[in-house]
């Protein structure tokens, strides 16, 4: 088959173009493609093979076209219509999966029906030069029923696909808002082009449309609706796009309308100025016939014949003479020239006309591949002009698209993600005063804007964080205090239920050991005998002496061990325990005459288990005198007397009673000065400002040093206030630790020397005395400043 490209082979070839490229766009983004937009696939490929189809039947003249136009042409765009219809369901949301489903079983089976219908009428139908398409197909007009129906399924069978696609999408479109609902307007607007297309298409079959228009109408209309869908489908935020490419899309397709639009002028001058030249034949050929030129000199025509006498004027083809009778029966053309066959071969299809001369009847046949080779080349050259035009499009793209409107746009969208990842200060560069410079200036005017609003809400969220946390110290202080409060609560109604108990039996081990002691160890000493005296001493001498090394110790203790086994002692082992617990680690010569009788080393050991008892009977007081002070501290730290029970008291003798009273007991190297300006009362209760001032000085002198201790007591007196002052010259309190020394139970003492509530119950009385309680320390000195107020203010 040589081809012979006509007037539709342009417009197709156009259109499988832009539908073959949009296919392979949508193809290599698949994996990105919502599963709904992958349906997109099959349509642009069933109208790209379609668009072939189309092609191939108007670039051949040969009956193969024939199988191309009802085996390919026909199933293509059925495929088209059941694929795209199920694409319109799952538009944008699959609101009828039901209704979809269903639909895509019947219009499969409606689509196959009508397939097989067609292809059966097909071997029923002859196959004939269609001199409306100028290309072969079968035989499109019969009165046989079958025949007509096989001609008509696919066009009905696509009207009702289309019909029933149209209602899912006008229901589609009432439940949508927005972008959603504008989209499927436009998808609404592609598939009713098709079904135009469809409905047309079933005219012409019934001959109410003429061929040329139909045709003309088909490739123009379809790259339009081929153009609408892709754009649509750009246009959705789920399916990954250019601009460029919407861009090329619609560059194209304007390139492929105007081209088509230019082509279709041109092909009408075209057919008219042949129409004109054949014309001029004819006239030529008639003037020549009516001079009585028998045989005329003719340019164009092979075929001139006298149908009236049945003889031929012209015949280059060896035309048979029988065949004139059946060219009787053809309806004459005066006007024009029409397309005839002789035969089924291309080389039997003419442009025919008639005319009378000299009274008789003339048939003029002036050869159809003439004009298709004309056309065929005028095609060619249209063709290449597409190519050419989309690849200096494509070739231009950079300078006339990606200068001023992708470079730009994608500066901008630049400068967005670096706006969303956090960059305040970026900025895009206008480098136009178009629509896009206009874009870029706002959004610098933006940024700037944000920047400003930013660094304000930065700045009232700092103020509000430094806000919060201060109301959060607040309210933890508040806490602190409520739980403070809730602990004393608690303790002082622990105190109150337990100390009596704790108290009753104190006071039973105090009388034991007092009974004890004075039941043991009453006898005066006086009434000792010489001996007992005399062990007395051995013990006394070596109570304060110091303890050897360990490793003479050893050696000592075993020396000590050996004597007494000499002296026949029982268990000289435990004696010699004991002696070195009373740092008696040997037994001096003056005292050796005592070992010497059974009856001193008898008294030896009296008077020595004496002095271990005594000794733990010390330990056993001490630990009651511990737990009574802990009772007493828990009790007064949570129950303070009632006001009415305060008295005048004056604030100089309760120092000095104190100062008095301990004065034996603290260490004899501290020095205490004690200096008074008059004597200021206050109103309180005694018992609780003496323990204030045992706390006070208590502690300082404990932080005194060994050497040199020197502690400060003043006494002075304001208007309305009594100021007393206590500073030693001990190592100070740490300065982390100063805000916490009035926190109950907090103490640096080690483990059971203190009950960290000292400091606690001396502030307690101090704030329930109406005064204040001060602290400053450093390395070398510390003050604690009371202040009370006086009786009289």
């Amino acid at each position: 088959m040589v081809p012979s490209l006509n007037l539709y082979s342009f417009f197709y070839f156009g259109l499988s173009l832009v539908s073959g490229i949009a296919y392979i766009y949508f193809r290599s983004r698949k994996e990105e493609l919502t599963p709904s937009f992958r349906g997109l696939l099959i349509p642009l490929l069933s109208l790209f093979f379609w668009s072939i189809a189309w092609s191939v039947c108007n670039s051949f003249l040969s009956p193969l076209t024939a199988y191309v136009f009802v085996f390919l042409k026909n199933p293509a765009i059925l495929l088209l219509g059941v694929t795209t219809s199920n694409l319109a369901f799952c538009f944008q949301k699959d609101l009828f999966p039901k209704w979809r489903l269903r639909s895509f079983q019947i219009q499969s089976s409606i689509a196959i029906f009508a397939g097989v219908i067609n292809a059966i009428g097909f071997f029923q139908r002859r196959i004939l030069f269609d001199p409306k398409m100028e290309f072969y197909v079968p035989e499109q007009s019969s009165p046989n029923l079958w025949i007509r129906l096989s001609i008509l399924s696919i066009a009905i069978a696509l009207c009702i696909i289309l019909i029933n696609t149209l209602i899912s999408l006008f229901m589609k479109y009432k439940r949508l808002e927005g972008i959603q609902k504008k989209a499927t307007a436009g998808f609404i607007v592609a598939i009713f082009g098709i079904l135009t297309l469809a409905f047309a298409d079933i005219l012409v079959d019934l001959n109410y449309v003429s061929k040329p228009t139909y045709l003309f109408i088909l490739t123009n209309l379809t790259i339009i609706i081929m153009t609408i869908l892709v754009l649509v489908s750009l246009n959705q935020e789920t399916v990954p796009s250019s601009v460029g490419f919407k861009i090329m899309t619609f560059n194209l397709t304007i390139l492929y309308l105007i081209l088509s639009i230019v082509a279709n002028f041109l092909f009408n001058r075209f057919r008219i100025d042949i129409q004109n030249e054949m014309s001029r034949e004819k006239h030529n050929i008639k003037t020549q016939l009516e001079l009585g030129n028998v045989y005329p000199f003719v340019y164009l025509t092979d075929l001139v014949i006298d149908m009236q006498e049945n003889n031929f004027r012209i015949n280059k083809i060896s035309f048979p003479i029988n065949d004139i009778q059946k060219l009787k029966n053809r309806i004459p053309s005066y006007e024009e020239f029409k397309v005839e066959t002789f035969s089924n071969l291309p080389s039997g299809i003419y442009w025919t006309s008639d005319f009378y001369a000299k009274n008789h009847h003339f048939l003029i046949a002036i050869p159809y591949l003439e004009y298709r080779h004309k056309v065929h080349q005028t095609v060619v050259w249209l063709i290449i002009t597409l190519l050419f035009s989309i690849f200096t499009i494509f070739m231009l793209y950079p300078v006339l698209h990606k200068t001023s409107i992708v470079y730009p746009l994608t500066r901008l969208l630049s400068g967005i993600r670096r706006m969303q990842s956090g960059d305040l200060f970026v900025s895009v560069e206008v480098t136009s005063k178009d629509e896009i410079g206009e874009l870029s200036k706002s959004f610098n005017d933006m940024i700037s804007i944000v920047r400003e609003a930013r660094f304000q809400l930065e700045q009232k969220i700092e103020e509000r964080t430094v806000s919060l946390n201060n109301t959060i110290l607040e309210l933890r202080d508040t806490q602190e205090q409520l739980l403070h409060a809730e602990r004393m609560s608690t303790l002082g109604k622990i105190a109150a239920s337990v100390a009596h108990e704790i108290n009753n039996p104190l006071a039973a081990i105090k009388g034991s050991i007092q009974f004890i002691r004075d039941s043991q160890f009453s006898e005066e000493k006086e009434s000792l005998s010489n001996l007992e005296i005399q062990a007395d001493q051995l013990i006394a001498e070596f109570k304060n002496q110091k303890r050897s090394e360990v490793t003479s110790r050893f050696k000592r203790k075993r020396e000590l061990t050996q004597f007494f086994r000499a002296k026949q002692i029982p268990d000289p082992v435990s004696l010699a325990d004991t002696c070195f617990d009373f740092h008696i680690e040997t037994i001096p010569d003056e005292y050796l005459h005592l070992f010497e009788t059974h009856e001193g080393r008898e008294m030896f050991q009296t008077r020595l288990n004496e002095h271990v008892v005594r000794f733990h009977l010390g330990i056993i007081e001490t630990a009651v005198e511990r737990a009574s002070k802990i009772v007493f501290a828990l009790k007064h730290h949570s129950y303070s007397g009632p006001k009415e029970n305060q008295k005048i008291l004056s604030i100089k003798e309760g120092m000095e009673s104190v100062l008095s009273m301990y004065s034996k007991s603290w260490k004899p190297h501290v020095e205490i000065d004690w200096v008074h300006e008059g004597d200021p009362l206050v109103f309180g209760h005694a018992d609780e400002l003496i323990q204030v001032w045992t706390n006070l000085i208590y502690n300082s002198f404990q932080a005194c040093p060994s050497e040199n201790g020197r502690i400060q007591i003043s006494l002075q007196q304001s208007q309305t206030n009594a100021i007393i002052q206590i500073e030693d010259n001990g190592k100070g309190i740490p300065p982390e630790i100063l805000p916490r020394i009035f926190e109950p139970f907090f103490t640096t003492k080690e483990l059971g020397m203190g009950t960290g509530l000292g400091l606690s119950i001396v502030q307690k009385i101090i704030e329930n005395h109406n005064g204040t309680l001060s602290v400053e320390s450093q390395p070398g000195k510390t003050l604690f400043t009371i202040t009370l107020p006086l009786a009289n203010s």
